[in-house]
């Protein structure tokens, strides 16, 4: 099982490094007038995402839909690790008010603090 989380990790890293080259090249070669709007539709909506699928991933670990524990575990760990990605990145960007925190940042900050939390206990129950 700690092949599986491993693997998960590693794999899910990659995909945030990607992810966060990607919008950085955006960023970068955006012109215009509003410069940065398009990196932050970006953002939020990749945090949106994020939590939805990280919500979605604890209900259908609860369900007796996968045979095996290894898919559960390496959705689990995938989908945690994007929460807790996109949970640091908030906190950077409102810490330094690149976004001043509104409603739909608090609501940022409670869904995607809280699903790692539940995700890291339901892989514990899953060993």
């Amino acid at each position: 099982m700690k092949e599986t989380i491993y693997k998960s990790l590693l794999l899910s890293l990659l995909i945030t490094n990607t992810w966060a080259v990607i919008t950085f090249f955006i960023y970068f070669f955006e012109s215009g007038l509003f410069v940065s709007v398009g990196t932050l539709l970006i953002f939020i909506s990749s945090c949106w995402i994020s939590a939805g699928l990280g919500l979605l991933a604890i209900v259908l670990s609860f369900l007796k839909i996968w045979k095996s524990n290894q898919s559960k575990v390496f959705t689990l760990v995938l989908t945690g690790w994007f929460n807790i990605f996109f949970s640091i990145l908030l906190i950077t960007t409102t810490f330094f008010e690149i976004i001043v925190p509104e409603s739909f940042i608090d609501s940022f900050f409670i869904i995607n603090l809280i699903i790692p939390v539940v995700i890291y206990f339901r892989t514990k129950r899953l060993f």
